[in-house]
């Protein structure tokens, strides 16, 4: 399900549609996050691999969930895994001034972020939050959440009656216990919208802080002078040298 609305050259949030908010929720729009800024690096291609994690969702199965983290994370590198020639064309229009073989580095290094990064960072996420959206964000099973919301009820009306008793709360009219039930009564309300808010939060700086390390790294082979065949050999010569004294250490150990 669409957790965000795309807006042609502006930063991407992730938002409730009107088919997940709440009628609270709808009530508390004007606090959402306002979209400023350009597109991502790689034409927003974090923003839009995590856009269709989550319009995937829906069809996360309870198997999965229930086999924790590593069901969800393979569920979601087989969808990413769907993206990878997405992604290398795209840094091939992007990156043109690039070498061929710097182009191929910079997707090794983008996927090894995605896979390191951005998957396990939505798994986290969703593994938990996907069970409690499921159940209505209620504590107890489906067939009670009746019950659950005229519990808390009940414990609003008790706690009004608290407030008008205690006689260091100068409040004595009784008819301040109705908002305190009312209060209780849409408190599982206010809970999913709360929740929801966070997650959108959550996922929206998953994407911004990897838009930026893609971009630092975008921004190092674009300025970098060195050929990407000397950076190799470096590599290698380095390797090397620590296997030479790893070798040497461990023949001074069996001589002693």
């Amino acid at each position: 399900m669409p957790m965000h609305q795309r807006l042609p050259a502006k930063a991407h949030y992730y938002t409730l549609d009107s088919s997940m908010k709440s009628l609270l929720g709808r009530a508390f729009q004007v606090f959402g996050p306002a979209a400023s800024g350009g597109p991502g690096p790689l034409d927003s291609f974090v923003d839009s691999l995590v856009q269709k994690l989550e319009n995937c969702r829906v069809g996360l199965s309870d198997e999965a969930l229930a086999r924790g983290a590593p069901g969800v994370e393979a569920w979601a590198t087989a969808l990413y895994e769907e993206e990878i020639p997405r992604l290398r064309d795209t840094i091939r229009l992007e990156e043109s001034l690039l070498t061929r073989e710097a182009r191929e580095e910079l997707f090794r290094k983008v996927d090894d972020l995605v896979r390191k990064v951005v998957i396990p960072g939505w798994v986290r996420l969703a593994a938990s939050f996907t069970p409690r959206e499921r159940n209505g964000f209620y504590g107890l099973a489906e067939p009670l959440h009746g019950v659950e919301r005229a519990l808390w009820a009940v414990l609003g009306m008790g706690l009004g009656f608290l407030v008008v008793w205690a006689p260091f709360i100068p409040i004595w009219s009784k008819e301040w216990v109705l908002p305190f039930t009312v209060g209780g009564l849409v408190f599982p309300e206010l809970r999913r919208w709360l929740t929801l808010r966070r997650y959108e939060g959550d996922l929206n700086q998953l994407v911004t802080r990897t838009d930026r390390e893609i971009a630092r790294v975008d921004l190092a082979y674009l300025t970098d002078t060195t050929s990407v065949a000397e950076r190799e050999a470096r590599d290698d010569e380095e390797a090397r040298a620590k296997a030479r004294l790893g070798a040497a250490g461990s023949a001074a150990e069996r001589e002693g």
